[in-house]
């Protein structure tokens, strides 16, 4: 009887590897590192995460779960609610979008798409701050995270694919 119950319980868990991944780099990311001698700003891992997951778990990857943690990224490094979900969301849909032309490049090139992506989402992610602030942004910072962002791209990569083989998820 415990057998099935321990195996139940670690089936379960493998089905929301994905999602405390993301948790997991949401709460990595607001810890500061010291780079560039600027410690406020940390790259954005769970972006990686995001496109990762939406690219190799397409069908059992829920919108309601990236709102839901984007939310908990909002809160823990107290920014307005659903700023995050929306960065969250558009990396999700973009990469759903073009999940077969994708999965089937070779690396260098996945790495490029996901600039892309990181990109256009870190150019949302400054218009929506400069639009609720009511003047420009500098563009900065967020031009240093997404480059920290972009660079950490190929550790993240290969650390969630070594996950996905592991537990088969």
């Amino acid at each position: 009887m415990r057998v099935v119950v321990s195996q139940r319980l670690f089936e379960s868990f493998k089905k929301i590897i994905p999602e405390l991944s993301i948790l997991f780099l949401v709460i990595l990311s607001v810890q500061p590192q010291n780079i560039f001698g600027n410690s406020v700003i940390s790259p954005f891992l769970c972006l990686s995460a995001v496109f990762y997951w939406s690219l190799h778990r397409q069908g059992r990857f829920y919108v309601v779960t990236l709102i839901i943690l984007g939310v908990i990224s909002d809160i823990l490094i107290g920014a307005s609610l659903g700023f995050t979900p929306i960065l969250f969301l558009i990396v999700f849909a973009i990469s759903s979008w073009q999940k077969k032309n994708v999965l089937l490049k070779p690396f260098h090139l996945i790495w490029g798409i996901f600039s892309l992506v990181s990109g256009l989402t870190f150019l949302v992610a400054w218009a929506i701050t400069s639009f609720v602030s009511l003047q420009y942004a500098g563009s900065g910072p967020f031009a240093i995270q997404y480059i920290m962002t972009v660079i950490s791209f190929p550790i993240l990569d290969w650390l969630l694919s070594h996950i996905q083989r592991t537990a088969a998820v």
